[in-house]
């Protein structure tokens, strides 16, 4: 057990009686190390729950009895920390509140005994798509086309995957050769790969079909006739290795939209473009979910603005001023 000279001695401090046992019981920080042992979280999800808890809780809980945190200590250390935003404020009670639902299944304390079970999280508000546009689309790859040369002329293919599939970038970059059917013209998604490394799942842990057009159908026989790799079809053109993350790609996009004085928004947002395009044609909404790996509620709530094409322009047309 850690005592109150151990905690004295590294804050520089010094005290005459290092006998003195901090409290009783199993300590805050000896249960966020089961929790921490025990969650089944991706590698990237526990760095940012050891982050966070390393950060914001550890500094005033550590040393303290589990069954001792109260509500109101929480709501005074919370009160004490300048979160950046309300989503990273409900991100950093994750891990908090992991740690008292472990210390209920070990019988440490009782749900009525739960001190995060009157910590709310913060509501966060859901910002809309930002797509490019059709027209925007086609400068930003004609663009890349023209001005991408030799290695680099790689990017403009990926784009053009990328527009025309809705594709994850994380999706793309762990894509291999085998997962393409090209007698019927589809990949199969059931695969990402962050930060250099590949999950055996996608982002929302749903493997899908994607089929493919002819646009992005001949994008993929090009990088197929590349020959980069017999494993991966993304390979990144300055290290010959599978990419690590999607920066590279994203700064040629950055590049091509300063060239061309398209309005910036994330790399990210050709998935967004590839969706609403679908929509805005009339396709079918249940295939459109099922191109994207969504849910069908999933799909009107986040792009339900474009379920009816140009039918909304037309709608309030009809409101005159006269």
């Amino acid at each position: 057990m850690l005592t109150e000279a151990d905690l004295a001695s590294a804050k520089g401090e010094i005290v005459n009686d290092d006998s003195v046992i901090v409290g009783d019981g199993a300590l805050f920080q000896e249960i966020a190390q089961k929790y921490l042992k025990h969650c089944e979280a991706n590698t990237d999800s526990k760095k940012d729950y050891v982050s966070a808890l390393n950060k914001h809780w550890m500094p005033d809980l550590a040393l303290i009895p589990i069954h001792q945190i109260t509500s109101d200590l929480i709501r005074d250390i919370i009160s004490d920390i300048d979160f950046k935003s309300d989503k990273t404020f409900n991100n950093c009670l994750v891990p908090l509140r992991g740690v008292f639902e472990k210390a209920i299944e070990l019988r440490l304390i009782t749900p009525a005994e739960n001190p995060m079970a009157m910590i709310k999280n913060k509501k966060v508000q859901s910002g809309l798509p930002d797509p490019f546009t059709r027209d925007e689309m086609n400068a930003l790859l004609n663009w890349l086309d023209k001005n991408l040369t030799d290695k680099d002329h790689f990017y403009y293919w990926y784009f053009e995957v990328a527009f025309w599939t809705g594709c994850r970038p994380s999706e793309l970059n762990a894509l291999r050769w085998k997962d393409i059917d090209w007698f019927n013209g589809s990949v199969i998604i059931n695969k990402s790969r962050v930060r250099g490394v590949e999950k055996q799942v996608t982002k929302t842990h749903t493997a899908r079909e994607v089929y493919l057009n002819d646009r992005s159908k001949r994008a993929l026989e090009a990088l197929d006739a590349m020959k980069l790799s017999d494993d991966y079809v993304m390979i990144c053109p300055e290290t010959n290795e599978p990419f690590y993350n999607e920066k590279p790609a994203r700064m040629r996009l950055i590049e091509a939209m300063k060239s061309t004085r398209v309005r910036h928004r994330p790399a990210y947002n050709a998935r967004h473009t590839y969706a609403t395009m679908l929509l805005m044609s009339d396709v079918n909404p249940v295939f459109v979910a099922n191109q994207l790996g969504h849910s069908l509620q999933m799909l009107i709530k986040r792009y339900g603005r474009w379920l009816h094409g140009d039918q909304n322009k037309l709608e309030i047309s009809k409101l005159t001023t006269d």
